[in-house]
């Protein structure tokens, strides 16, 4: 006799994933910026999808740009962590490609100096074409 265990589909979850502290050149000043993107994964549990979600999340291109183009020092390095983890139908966000980047300023620093890098790095960087050509961003 053969016993045949039915396995139920995996529940989908939507992650938004919020990053902070992000030290970007915008307008030819150094600013902290922070962001939030929609994110979809299939796992047993919200916990499990949070961290499939930011796993996935910091291999893409998207993520490698933006990091290219942060000047952080090693001890005040950019996070990422979920929130708003919340159970969807199945098959919601398939077909879609990846949500964009809600950027938003952390702090409206008017000490920043103009083409002035904070923790002593150059005072220009590369710009980010996958993330914001221009200030305010806009989602993309």
């Amino acid at each position: 006799m053969s016993c045949f265990v039915r396995r139920k589909h995996m529940p989908r979850y939507r992650v938004i994933i919020h990053g902070r502290n992000f030290r970007l050149n915008a307008e030819d000043k150094w600013e902290k910026v922070g962001f939030y993107t929609p994110r979809f994964a299939d796992a047993p549990d919200p916990l499990m999808a949070e961290h499939t979600a930011l796993e996935e999340f910091r291999q893409s291109a998207k993520y490698r740009a933006l990091m290219d183009g942060t000047l952080n020092s090693d001890n005040d390095p950019p996070t990422l962590r979920g929130e708003d983890v919340e159970e969807v139908d199945l098959g919601t966000g398939d077909g879609q490609g990846p949500g964009g980047l809600a950027l938003y300023r952390e702090s409206d620093d008017e000490s920043a100096e103009p083409n002035t890098a904070p923790n002593g790095g150059p005072a220009s960087s590369p710009p980010i074409p996958t993330v914001s050509e221009a200030w305010p961003p806009s989602v993309s």
